[in-house]
C-alpha cells in the first residue's frame, strides 16, 4: 500500500512539475497601460552674447504628468528584459528665483522610448531599471521685468531619461507600477529681442538647460 501511495504521489508531483514547466512566464508578453504622476525640476538660462543684468537666470518647475505606455517583456528565469514607448502630456508651472525676471513656461506633449531590465521576485513582483530617449515640446524661457524686450521661448527639448521602479502583478493580466524617472532634456536656444531699449533690434541669445524628475503610478494590461 505504501508503495502504491509513493508511486501515486510521485506521478502527481511529476504532472504538476510538467504543467509548471509548460506554463508561460508571468511577465512575458505585450502590454498596454496608463500612468499619472507629479514632477519637479529646474531650468537654467545662460546668456551667450550679453544681456540684461542680472543674470544668469534660473528657476524651479513643478509639473503634473500623465499618459499611456505600451511595451513588450521577455522573461528568462527570474530575469525580465523589455522595451517600452510612453507618451502623454506634462503641465509645467515655473517659480522665479529673482525679482527682476519672470519665468514663462508652458506644458506640452512628451514621448519616451526606453529599454527595461528587471528581476522578478516570487513571479508576481518585478524590480526594474530603465533608460533611453525623451522628447518634450513644451516651452521654457526667461522674461525680464524691465520694459522694452520681447521674449522668444525655447521648445523642442530632447535628451536622455533613466530611472526605475517596482511592478506588481495583481492578476494574470493586470499589474500596477510605481516608478521614478529623471529626464535630462538638454539645451535649447532662445532670445530676448530689444524693441525699445537701445540697441533696438538686438537679440540677446541664451541657452535653456531643462531637467525634471518624476514619480508616477500606472496600470498595465498584459495580453
Amino acid at each position: 500500500m505504501r508503495c502504491v501511495i509513493t508511486i501515486f504521489a510521485a506521478a502527481l508531483l511529476g504532472s504538476f512539475s510538467s504543467a509548471a514547466a509548460q506554463a508561460p512566464p508571468a511577465w512575458t508578453g505585450f502590454y498596454l497601460g496608463a500612468n499619472i504622476g507629479t514632477g519637479w525640476g529646474s531650468v537654467d538660462v545662460r546668456d551667450t552674447n550679453g544681456g540684461v543684468t542680472p543674470g544668469p537666470f534660473s528657476y524651479n518647475n513643478t509639473a503634473w504628468i500623465g499618459g499611456l505606455q505600451a511595451g513588450y517583456n521577455h522573461q528568462l528565469g527570474p530575469f525580465v528584459a523589455g522595451v517600452e514607448v510612453d507618451g502623454g502630456y506634462m503641465g509645467l508651472d515655473g517659480d522665479g528665483r529673482i525679482p527682476s525676471s519672470t519665468p514663462p513656461v508652458d506644458g506640452g506633449l512628451y514621448a519616451m522610448a526606453t529599454g527595461r531590465l528587471g528581476f522578478a521576485i516570487m513571479q508576481n513582483t518585478l524590480i526594474y531599471g530603465k533608460g533611453g530617449f525623451a522628447w518634450f515640446d513644451g516651452e521654457a524661457g526667461q522674461k525680464t521685468t524691465k520694459p522694452g524686450y520681447q521674449t522668444s521661448t525655447a521648445d523642442g527639448f530632447r535628451g536622455a531619461v533613466f530611472g526605475g521602479g517596482v511592478e506588481y502583478m495583481m492578476a494574470s493580466h493586470l499589474s500596477f507600477k510605481v516608478e521614478y524617472l529623471h529626464m535630462d532634456l538638454g539645451s535649447v536656444t532662445g532670445y530676448q529681442l530689444s524693441i525699445s531699449d537701445p540697441p533696438i533690434g538686438f537679440k540677446y541669445f541664451n541657452t535653456h538647460d531643462f531637467a525634471i524628475d518624476t514619480v508616477r503610478g500606472g496600470l498595465n494590461y498584459k495580453f
